[in-house]
C-alpha cells in the first residue's frame, strides 16, 4: 500500500494549524528499538572493528554493547521515562519467529 492509497496529499501551506493538548508547540515521539539477534551468527551491526579484517566468533566486544543495552541502558532509560512521564512505544515491524527463509 503505498501512502497516497492511505491519505490525500495536501501542502503543508494549505493545511490547518496542528493543536496539540494543553497548547504545547513541541511533540517528541520516543520509540525504543527492540532487536533479536542469534549468537550464533556474525553481529547484523558492529560498533567495533573486527581486528585483522575478520568476523570473531563469539564477538565479545559488540556482545558487549548489546549486552549493555539489554541489562542496564533499558532500566535506565526507564527511570528517565517514568521520571518525565513520558510513554515510549516499540516499533510493530515483527519478524516471524521461526521462519524459514
Amino acid at each position: 500500500m503505498l501512502p497516497t492509497d492511505r491519505l490525500d496529499y495536501s501542502a503543508i501551506i494549505q493545511r490547518p494549524k496542528l493543536q496539540l493538548p494543553g497548547g504545547a508547540r513541541l511533540a517528541v515521539w520516543v520509540i525504543v528499538n527492540v532487536e533479536e539477534w542469534d549468537p550464533k551468527e556474525a553481529m547484523p551491526r558492529t560498533v567495533l572493528s573486527p581486528t585483522a579484517g575478520g568476523t570473531p566468533m563469539p564477538d565479545i566486544p559488540n556482545w558487549a554493547w548489546h549486552e549493555y543495552g539489554n541489562r542496564v541502558g533499558f532500566w535506565r532509560m526507564l527511570e528517565v521515562f517514568d521520571e518525565h512521564r513520558c510513554a515510549p512505544c516499540s516499533p510493530s515491524t515483527v519478524r516471524r519467529l521461526g521462519a524459514t527463509s
